[in-house]
């Protein structure tokens, strides 16, 4: 279905005739005199075909610079909130949700360093996809089809087209340029952009990408009936802070010289050859503070070693790094924080697409499933929600240009998950890095935070590559303090993959300028 209110460029010689109807005045299109909302106020009135404005307002000066707010619906359940700035910059731009979405989100507000999309005078859009719930419940799309379908990829698209037609009509000209920008959930629907819709967007930037669900859920799965064996019982995890802690001291002990910068971050954890092996056995299998059961070793090798199908791996396992990270495997993977309703966020996103999306069966037990049919049980919903397709050849030749990063210390979506997709592009095409590029951030969990420096000015980025012909190469990742208009206290080159950051050897390693990007 395509979203718009002309329908075709020879309707023109009639619009104003058709917009006199609908209690337009045309003379007021894009003249920068007119009084502020007088149009925002009246979007309401716009005659559209497959969509409606159910509120527009002017937002003053103030906390957020002078724009229309409008609040748009697609088929009943899609909701959308676009803002239209009053001194627009002619480019558009929409941010992704997060988790299963469920509210308008707009990540393209505060994406990465510098000001978000609005204040740089973008056109911006966000979308709930289609459904209402907590950003990890799924429950909304038990026996539901077109929720699925919609929170798959149609909303993202539909959505886009949607502001597109606002856009034109409330500035009288097409926007110039038009961006996608996501992180985790976000980051998968701008490769599901890229892949299925690639003349939607001629820059995506996309971060941490949840885009391979049916096989990184079946790690949180698998992950948790190795943490929690025990359906009846979510308040004891296996692997306690003491192991965390353990791990996290051992690993820095065996690798965080390997770099050159003794910091607590590896700038590669492959070059890391530590292994769970290796930690202290504890006397007569009783979990102790400095040691780890067999029990304990067996849920941490599963958690590196990544979720399996009859033997055959179904998806990359987790690299080093992060254990013992504030936000890290304690919220994600082996706590029992009760976040959200659930032990931790692996057991909450897994049981709830396993149990809504795959088997329709709010009473499913994780416990008792072996993975052996696995392929065949996800292959409806891997149609609908996996993004795995390595071939952006459409993508390319539309004159798209992809922007991929992920943190290495990320416990909610594996680096080496997102390493793997890139490899595949690469494989299948040389000229890869004309239009896709990957940057990896040392020491970042999902979609910041940790000890690295997680602030990139992504915007910028991408906006160069598309409009200057920039490729990037060589970025600035900042890490800043409690105040973000403070000076950073931490900034770091991050390097188009598979290239590195590697200290010179003099100079504070707190300084970017004291590193150089190197072949690994």
């Amino acid at each position: 279905m395509s979203l718009r209110w002309i329908t075709t460029p020879a309707q023109t010689a009639g619009m104003a005739a058709t917009l006199a109807l609908a209690g337009w005045a045309c003379a007021g299109a894009g003249d920068p005199t007119r009084v502020a909302g007088a149009r925002c106020a009246d979007l309401v009135a716009m005659r559209l075909i497959d969509f409606s404005i159910v509120s527009a307002s002017q937002v003053a000066a103030g906390d957020a610079v002078p724009h229309c707010r409008v609040h748009g619906l697609i088929d009943d359940e899609i909701n959308f909130e676009l803002l239209l700035p009053d001194a627009w910059n002619g480019r558009f731009m929409m941010g992704g949700g997060g988790g299963y979405v469920g509210s308008v989100q707009n990540s393209a507000l505060a994406y990465g360093d510098g000001p978000g999309a609005l204040e740089r005078g973008y056109a911006t859009v966000g979308t709930d996809t289609g459904h209402v719930g907590a950003g990890v419940e799924a429950g909304w799309a038990l026996n539901h089809e077109t929720r699925r379908v919609n929170f798959g990829h149609r909303a993202v698209h539909l959505t886009a087209e949607a502001a597109r037609s606002i856009i034109r009509y409330y500035y009288d000209r097409e926007e110039e340029y038009a961006y996608f920008v996501g992180c985790s959930r976000g980051g998968g629907q701008g490769m599901m952009e890229s892949q299925r819709y690639p003349d939607d967007f001629d820059g995506i930037v996309a971060g941490a990408p949840a885009y391979h669900w049916t096989a990184f859920t079946a790690g949180f799965v698998q992950n948790q009936q190795m943490i929690f064996p025990d359906a009846s019982d979510l308040s004891t995890p296996v692997i306690t802070p003491e192991n965390r802690a353990l791990l996290d001291a051992s690993i820095r002990d065996a690798c965080d010289h390997l770099d050159g910068v003794a910091d607590g971050v590896l700038t590669d954890p492959r070059r890391c050859h530590f292994t769970p092996e290796s930690l202290p056995r504890c006397a007569a299998d009783v979990s102790g503070p400095d040691c780890v059961t067999s029990d304990q070793l067996a849920a941490i090798q599963t958690i590196y070693a990544g979720p399996t199908s009859n033997g055959e791996p179904i998806f990359a396992g987790f690299p080093l790094g992060g254990e013992n990270d504030p936000g890290g495997w304690d919220r994600w993977i082996a706590g029992a924080t009760g976040d959200r309703g659930a032990p931790n966020l692996h057991y909450g996103f897994g049981t709830e697409l396993y149990k809504y999306f795959v088997f329709d069966d709010p009473d499913w037990d994780y416990t008792q499933y072996d993975f052996a049919t696995w392929a065949d049980d996800v292959a409806e919903t891997a149609a609908l929600l996996d993004a795995t397709e390595p071939d952006l050849g459409p993508f390319r030749d539309a004159g798209g240009k992809l922007i991929l990063w992920t943190g290495w210390s990320d416990p909610a979506l594996t680096a080496l998950g997102t390493i793997d997709y890139y490899q595949e592009v690469v494989a299948g095409d040389a000229s890869v890095r004309e239009y896709a590029r990957l940057f990896m951030l040392p020491g970042v969990l999902h979609c910041g935070g940790g000890p690295g420096p997680d602030q990139v000015d992504w915007l910028n980025a991408i906006a160069a590559w598309v409009e200057e012909g920039e490729p990037p190469v060589r970025l600035v990742a900042a890490k800043r303090g409690l105040e973000e208009e403070t000076a950073p206290v931490l900034t770091r080159p991050v390097c188009a993959f598979p290239q590195v950051a590697v200290y010179t050897g003099s100079g504070s390693t707190d300084d970017e300028e004291n590193f150089q990007c190197q072949a690994p």
